[in-house]
């Protein structure tokens, strides 16, 4: 296993070469493999360099949500403020579906209508504002 891990650095070395490889250059640096590894793995414990080796940890989705809600409820976010609004946001409406309850009982209508008549199959007359879609197909 170490001839393995000393191949494998061997390599290492002579990619770092680049265009340079030639058969001296390689045999040049391979040469100098054992003292520049002696080198460097001597650096290493002068500093005191530790591998940092971990394992793919995922965080629980569960402790991102429970961290999350900790800190909403501190703000409560639903509960009025002074001083907490946005001026850019006083013109959008609560609910955007208000302007459209009064025209709630002619959409209804018009759906069972149409509901209606694909069940009896009458065909459905044209929309004025619909293209008629048999002439964009065949223009003729």
């Amino acid at each position: 296993m170490q001839k393995e891990n000393q191949v494998k650095e061997m390599k290492e070395l002579i990619k770092g070469l680049g265009s340079n490889k030639n058969e001296h250059s390689i045999e040049t640096i391979s040469k100098a493999y054992p003292v520049v590894n002696d080198i460097v793995s001597h650096i290493d414990l002068q500093i005191t360099y530790k591998e940092v080796k971990s394992s793919h940890k995922s965080r629980s989705e569960n402790e991102d949500l429970s961290c999350l809600l900790k800190h909403l409820r501190n703000l409560k976010p639903f509960c009025q403020v002074s001083g907490r609004t946005l001026d850019g946001y006083c013109s959008i409406k609560t609910s955007a579906f208000k302007e459209l309850l009064p025209q709630k009982a002619l959409l209804k209508e018009k759906v069972m209508h149409t509901i209606n008549c694909l069940k009896r199959g009458i065909p459905m007359p044209a929309d004025e504002n619909e293209e008629n879609v048999e002439d964009i197909v065949d223009p003729q």
